[in-house]
Order: structure tokens, then C-alpha cells, then sequence
């Protein structure tokens, strides 16, 4: 199963559990290719939790279920950040370019 498979199916929200056993919920703003590995950016859904944003390298074990690794390199969780950033304004861009198409053929 591809990442995109759990965009598309809504699977948006995450429990995971740190090595005391606490559950924390997550919930899942996108993947990103990067290095040949597979990144999550994850938001903490607790409002108290003011941490920003989790960058979790991302693999699937044989059944599809992902397995998220915290990234503690900071500068590579950056890099993946703006990867993601650039990944949104690209499709920010490319929705207004069919929108100011579609109004341009109105016009004529």
C-alpha cells in the first residue's frame, strides 16, 4: 500500500506510543519523498501540546501498517518540513493555474 492510499482512504489520525507506553493522537497533514525514504508530517492533536509540528520516517511492515521512527536529526527534519512546504505551494500554484484558466476561457 502506497502512502497515498491513506490520504485518499481518510486515515488521518494516529495513536502512537512512546516507550512508556503513553498514547499520544496525531493527526497526519501529508508524506514526503525525500532521500528515497518516506517522511510524516505529524501534528499533535492535543491543542495543549504547542510542540508545531513531528517529522516521522515512514515504513510499511508486510500487512501495510505503517511504523513511524521519530527523525531526531533536526536539520534533516527541517529540510523535510520545507520539502513539505514546497510540496503545498506547488499545488497551491497549480490550483490557481486551472482556476485562472478556466475563468480565462469564460472570457473569450
Amino acid at each position: 500500500m502506497k502512502h497515498d492510499d491513506y490520504m485518499e482512504d481518510s486515515m488521518q489520525t494516529f495513536t502512537l506510543t512512546d516507550e512508556d507506553g503513553n498514547d499520544y493522537l496525531f493527526n497526519l497533514l501529508g508524506f514526503v519523498d525525500y532521500d528515497e525514504k518516506l517522511y510524516a508530517v505529524l501534528e499533535p492533536q492535543d491543542e495543549e501540546d504547542d510542540d508545531g509540528v513531528v517529522i516521522m520516517e515512514t515504513t510499511f511492515t508486510k500487512s501495510n501498517e505503517p511504523i513511524f521512527t521519530i527523525v531526531e536529526d533536526y536539520d534533516l527534519a527541517e529540510e523535510i518540513l520545507n520539502e513539505y512546504y514546497d510540496n503545498l505551494d506547488r499545488e497551491f500554484d497549480d490550483t490557481n493555474d486551472e482556476t485562472y484558466d478556466e475563468d480565462d476561457e469564460d472570457d473569450e
